[in-house]
């Protein structure tokens, strides 16, 4: 090459050099230019009014910097969607969202969605397509599209920064406005909603101050309901103290202590059921029933004081109402038992009327309706809607001439509730009124027993003799108690002390039947009757019946129990006509031959009595356990009374130890035999000393203590006269 060949040559190169860095010095003008403007830039999007404007000034300053031929902004929706609402020219719009549908089928719209970089990629349609998303870090607010004319175009790396600053700047000012956006609306609504909140406030505080001055009047009026029995209590034991009086003043004195004592257990068992309710421990213990039967034993007593009072109580009960029921019979009778109660205190004359009829018939049981009518004082218009609320009483003033806790109202309703029924009145002053409640019952077949029909199968058939029977208790009055109606008729008896002697002995002898306590020790009643068949599977022996005798008295207590093997289930105290029925439902196929066949039902758990109804010493129990031989009795209390002390002690041991599982199980060994030998108040005591054991809260349990030291001594006062 020659030396101007070479010339020409470095000449074309030098002015090609030339010609890139005068186009690099316009770019960056451009940018400079662009950045110089985007204080006008950031002022329009301040000024902006909602998410269009902001898209619009975005374009226009995009369009300064990079000469797109279409350029658009798409939105993100709520639903993940994206479509195209601002764009520079309207024509372009159909070509520019063809163009993002492209790309997002071919992925590309979601790699740019990935990136905080600008991605360029050809077009389908031709040219290149831009698209680079508008991100904050809490959101996704759109995409931005462009396309530029050629399939290969290309933009320097300080414009495409540049870019990222302007779609950065677009993307917190479209969550500025989103924030300014909910400010104002917020400040909008939060004069309102400081206004509601006041009258709420207004409400809640008239509420609690009415609730206040409730109960401040429930105690006030408890204070003098209380002391006014107390009183009568107290003063005339003071003038019998002192002596001097005849016969029949003392009698009259002593009708004087007893009627104050029974007011004041009215007062104190409303306040203990109104408790349990709060607590939500109250649960409905269903069972079946006979209706006419129940109503007249529940109310017996109280026609006898309206007679006293000559009120005369009649009880009506429609023929379409089924006899048979099923349902929770002890506390439709609470709720009869206190509107009847009411209805005599308000009532000087006149005729007492309980009717029930059958309101409704449904798949799930019947809808009965009940109503305890008067002609009594009456309530007045405006008391009538607030005398079933808490602590709320028709008169509450201090001149009332009727007492109460304005409780017993509340209860009711609470109990008609609980029996899926509802409770209102209809009154008018001065001729009387009609308390009417609801509650849902089942219908019984005429194959279900139920307790005091006098139908069972031990009545029809000869008693059982000569019986070999397996008796496991721990507690020697229990053992004692089961032999002495045993005996009579000849069985013979295998005594054990615990579940292990127990399954001892079954695998020594052969038995009829296995009567088994539940809590023993070193092994319970539910693991020796396991036990017991697993020995009769390894011999190939016959099913030996095991019946269940224990202070346990849920029905979970008795699937328990079933569970484990066992066949039935007696809780204590066992009646002695209970305990022949098992021998002769579960014996009379090995002696007679399989003549009927029947199911064992739970026997009907006793009633939660009234505390002014439970007795000190329930005699006339003991003696039907021990077939009316009074002469046994002094043996059999000397054993009890041997017993308790004991673990009586061992339950003082187990509350200072902060034990509560030896206190359940030690107070149950207390309930079980205080059941059995008639001492019944403390029964109901270590029954519930064992129920808040259970639940391992002993907080209480001293107090329960105490109170059964106080009923111990009260039962051997007892059965001394």
């Amino acid at each position: 090459m020659t030396r101007q060949d070479e010339a020409i040559t470095d000449s074309g190169f030098l002015q090609e050099r030339v010609s890139y860095l005068e186009e690099s010095n316009r770019r960056y003008i451009d940018i400079f230019e662009m950045l110089a403007s985007s204080g006008d830039f950031q002022a329009d999007l301040a000024r902006a009014e909602g998410l269009q404007d902001i898209f619009q000034a975005t374009l226009a300053q995009v369009q300064r910097l990079i000469p797109f031929y279409r350029a658009g902004i798409l939105e993100a929706m709520d639903d993940g969607s994206f479509e195209l609402t601002s764009c520079d020219s309207t024509p372009c719009s159909t070509k520019l969202q063809d163009a993002a549908d492209a790309a997002i089928v071919d992925g590309a719209f979601a790699w740019a969605l990935n990136r905080n970089q600008a991605v360029m990629i050809p077009s389908q349609r031709g040219g290149t397509l831009l698209l680079q998303s508008i991100t904050t870090r809490s959101r996704i607010h759109g995409m931005f599209v462009g396309l530029m004319p050629g399939e290969s175009a290309s933009i320097d790396a300080p414009t495409l920064n540049a870019l990222s600053i302007l779609l950065n700047s677009a993307a917190y000012a479209l969550e500025s406005t989103t924030l300014r956006g909910l400010l104002k609306e917020h400040m909008a609504t939060l004069e309102q909603r400081v206004e509601e909140r006041t009258r709420e406030l207004a409400v809640a505080r008239e509420k609690a101050e009415a609730a206040s001055q409730a109960k401040s009047e429930f105690l006030a009026n408890m204070s003098h309901e209380i002391r006014t029995p107390m009183n009568g209590v107290m003063g005339m034991t003071e003038l019998l103290l002192e002596g001097g009086f005849s016969p029949e003043q003392q009698r009259k004195q002593l009708l004087a202590i007893r009627d104050s004592a029974e007011n004041l257990m009215v007062i104190i068992n409303d306040i203990l059921d109104f408790s349990k309710i709060e607590a939500g421990k109250l649960e409905l213990c269903c069972a079946p029933f006979l209706l006419r039967k129940s109503l007249e034993q529940g109310l017996y007593s109280l026609g006898l004081k309206a007679e006293q009072k000559g009120l005369r109580l009649v009880i009506q009960v429609d023929g379409a109402v089924p006899d048979r029921l099923g349902g929770d019979i002890y506390k439709l009778r609470q709720i009869l038992i206190n509107l009847v109660g009411n209805a005599m205190k308000f009532s000087e004359q006149g005729v007492i009327t309980v009717s029930a009829q059958l309101e409704q018939a449904e798949d799930a049981g019947l809808v009965v309706r009940f109503c305890v009518a008067d002609q009594g004082i009456g309530i007045p218009a405006e008391a009538q809607s607030r005398i079933f609320e808490t602590f709320e009483q028709a008169d509450v003033t201090t001149t009332k001439k009727f007492g109460g806790t304005g409780l017993g109202l509340t209860i009711c309703r609470r109990l008609a509730e609980l029996m899926g029924g509802r409770i209102w009145v209809e009154s008018e002053p001065g001729k009387g009124s009609c308390f009417i409640f609801t509650a849902r019952l089942v219908s019984v077949g005429e194959d279900v027993a139920i307790e005091g029909e006098g139908v069972a199968v031990s009545q029809s058939l000869e008693p059982l003799k000569g019986l070999a029977v397996l008796l496991a208790d721990d507690v020697e009055v229990n053992r004692e108690l089961a032999k002495a109606v045993l005996e009579r008729s000849d069985h013979r008896i295998t005594e054990a002390t615990n579940g292990q002697e127990a399954l001892n002995a079954y695998a020594a002898g052969r038995f009829d039947i296995v009567l088994m306590d539940v809590q023993m020790p070193e092994m319970d009643g539910l693991q020796a009757a396991a036990g017991i068949r697993r020995l009769e599977q390894e011999r190939g022996t016959g099913r030996t019946p095991i019946v269940a005798m224990t202070a346990y008295a849920g029905k979970d207590d008795r699937d328990k129990c079933l569970a484990a093997g066992m066949d039935d289930y007696l809780s204590k105290p066992v009646k002695p006509a209970q305990m022949l029925e098992m021998l002769q439902r579960y014996c009379s196929a090995a002696t007679a031959g399989p003549e009927l066949e029947t199911v064992a039902t739970p026997p009907p758990t006793p009633a939660p009595a009234v505390e002014d109804e439970i007795p000190v010493y329930a005699k006339a129990d003991l003696l039907e356990r021990l077939g009316g031989a009074e002469a046994l009795i002094p043996r059999f209390l000397g054993l009890f009374f041997k017993g308790v002390e004991p673990n009586m002690a061992a339950l003082e041991e187990a509350i200072a130890a902060a034990e509560p599982d030896k206190v359940r199980t030690t107070s149950h060994a207390i309930k079980g035999s205080s059941a059995n030998i008639g001492a019944m108040q403390m029964r109901e005591t270590a029954a519930a000393i064992e129920a808040d054991a259970k639940t391992g809260d002993i907080t209480a349990v001293p107090a329960g203590l105490e109170k059964l030291k106080v009923q111990l001594e009260e039962f051997k006062a007892a059965t001394e006269n």
